[in-house]
């Protein structure tokens, strides 16, 4: 019985930390997009004159170069909405 407890315990963290990952991932895309769109309105570009696809490259490629420092930034908010999440699923 312990060890199914166990069991059932690292499969909940399990999922946690996929969750965790997840989100963190779609976290930092959303914020570089919103950092190239700022860099984009800066350089008197229109944000409609681009597609979502490009927008989208234009974020990868940020994250490339500023990887570390977005993930400092989502963090906090990330394990906030995490925990919320596994406090719903009570």
């Amino acid at each position: 019985m312990t060890t199914k407890l166990t069991t059932n315990s690292t499969t909940r963290e399990l999922a946690q930390q996929l969750k965790f990952r997840a989100c963190l991932g779609h976290a930092v895309l959303y914020s570089a997009r919103n950092k190239v769109k700022d860099q984009l309105r800066a350089a008197g570009l229109k944000i409609s004159g681009f597609s979502a696809r490009d927008l989208t490259a234009l974020a990868e490629e940020y994250v490339q170069h500023h990887r570390e420092e977005l993930i400092e930034a989502v963090t906090p908010w990330v394990k906030e909405l995490v925990s919320q999440a596994a406090d719903w699923g009570n």
